[in-house]
């Protein structure tokens, strides 16, 4: 397990504690994607910041080494002998939710796919809701989604168990143009569940649009290790 740190000035450390959420329980969806592009904001305004993985996956190891805490994920053989087992297995969570707490520093929790259930049900045996109430906190949870409609139900799942489970939260689901325009063609499946369920849920949360990168185009630059602020300061032979 990599130790968490923070990056930037500690005089720059906002006056309420922020914890920052990016999870949906739809795989491949771009979490870690909206994660990476948190953090780089973060970095560019010059704000300490925390990271946390609830994931097999090395993506963000890979983008920030040993800033970042992987957790493992809990396992639900383990959870079906004891289901308390939940809170144990995401004992690190809580450790790094409180290490922020305590000093002001932005975390960033990036949730797996698998995982996004369990965390909903961690939240609610650990009344992590209440905690981060008392401190102040200010709670984001970004529910990224493309235009896909399996991805869009989950998205609207994810985003009305969110507003369940922390209500105080603030929600806003990430609209990634990677897989197409969020146009859709009149009667087709994808538009009924825009039209029925997703856009509806925008009376409530905020939206946020992400544009579209050509497919595989980013590819080379994240197997080298490279972050969007890497690439944007790089020069063109680079």
């Amino acid at each position: 397990m990599g130790k968490a740190s923070s990056t930037g000035s500690a005089a720059d450390t906002a006056l309420h504690p922020r914890v920052i959420f990016t999870g949906s329980d739809k795989g491949g969806v771009g979490k870690s994607f909206v994660s990476t592009l948190v953090a780089d904001l973060l970095e560019i305004e010059d704000r300490p910041f925390r990271l946390i993985q609830i994931d097999e996956q090395d993506r963000l190891p890979a983008l920030f080494g040993d800033r970042v805490t992987t957790v493992a994920p809990a396992r639900l053989d383990d959870l079906r002998r004891d289901p308390s087992a939940i809170v144990t297995a995401f004992d690190p969570l809580y450790a790094a939710v409180e290490q922020s707490l305590a000093d002001g520093v932005t975390l960033i929790v990036d949730i797996g796919g698998p995982q996004q259930m369990l965390i909903e049900e961690y939240c609610g045996l650990v009344d992590l809701y209440a905690d981060l109430l008392e401190a102040g906190a200010q709670v984001n949870w970004l529910v990224p989604a493309t235009a896909e409609p399996e991805a869009m139900r989950g998205a609207v799942r994810t985003a009305r168990e969110v507003g369940r489970v922390l209500p105080s939260a603030q929600r806003a689901v990430v609209l990634n143009g990677r897989d197409g325009a969020f146009r859709f063609y009149p009667g087709s499946p994808a538009d009924a569940v825009w039209k029925d369920t997703l856009e509806p849920l925008f009376k409530n949360i905020a939206r946020v649009g992400v544009p579209a990168i050509a497919p595989g185009s980013w590819m080379p630059f994240e197997a080298a290790g490279k972050r969007f602020i890497d690439v944007v300061a790089a020069d063109i032979p680079a």
